[in-house]
């Protein structure tokens, strides 16, 4: 079955692959896009369009994928077929971008409480549910962490969402790689070209397992264009009195 999304997410993962993810433009909720390998990776192979493009942010797709992969915490994903994807729209008309918006949740939990980890075996005692959730971050900010144990970076993002302070990973494909370039610090999202007069998404992920624990990162930074910021600040006040 061929899936219609609206591209949401593009993250980076360890391995130097990637993976994309998006809401269904009917309304079905998530899906993530996986590859052949056993970690589910894609690569540029995988997801170069017809005109050899690759897919950015809000883009509207169509992608082969028909096999659900069989993997405990995320009943979203789906394996691609060989098949090239196909871009619909560049970004996605307005109208379809209303699943974006509906979409978006209040907090303060996130997948159902307020810890940053579940322990792996809990995931899998649970009934499956969404491991993809997107929400609006407010007082946003980055913070870039030198681990001088292992000699790396570590970039979080730090946000306010429902009345209470998250921490979380940041794993955006394309703002991570422009944190690593930066000094140990704190930066505003302003500082990466995002408008502090609109509002900031995240779509926040619960990660596969990992060494016993399944953690959740921020998987992208995004904002709607211009002429829906009001229709969805409304929604999201209703949502949040409601």
């Amino acid at each position: 079955m061929a899936e219609d999304l609206i591209v949401v997410s593009i993250s980076r993962l360890g391995d130097g692959g990637r993976s994309v993810a998006g809401l269904r433009a009917d309304g079905r909720g998530w899906v993530r896009l996986v590859g052949p390998h056993q970690d589910g990776s894609l690569y540029p192979h995988h997801t170069v369009m017809g005109d050899r493009t690759q897919p950015r942010l809000l883009d509207r797709l169509t992608v082969e994928a028909n096999w659900p992969e069989q993997v405990v915490g995320q009943p979203e994903n789906r394996l691609i077929e060989g098949t090239r994807w196909r871009l619909g729209e560049r970004p996605a008309n307005l109208e379809a971008l209303e699943v974006v918006r509906r979409a978006v949740r209040p907090g303060p939990e996130l997948f159902g409480d307020g810890e940053t980890r579940w322990r792996a075996s809990r995931v899998r005692e649970l009934p499956p549910t969404a491991s993809l959730a997107l929400v609006e971050a407010r007082h946003a900010r980055l913070v870039v962490i030198e681990d001088r144990e292992l000699w790396r970076k570590r970039v979080r993002v730090v946000f306010w969402l429902g009345g209470r302070e998250w921490r979380l990973p940041l794993h955006d494909e394309l703002y991570r790689l422009a944190m690593y370039e930066r000094a140990e610090g704190w930066y505003p999202l302003a500082s990466l070209g995002l408008r502090g007069d609109r509002p900031v998404l995240l779509a926040v992920a619960l990660g596969k397992p990992f060494q016993g624990w399944c953690y959740k990162s921020v998987v992208s930074i995004f904002q709607l264009p211009f002429g829906m910021e009001r229709k969805f600040s409304r929604a999201v006040r209703m949502a949040s009195v409601g």
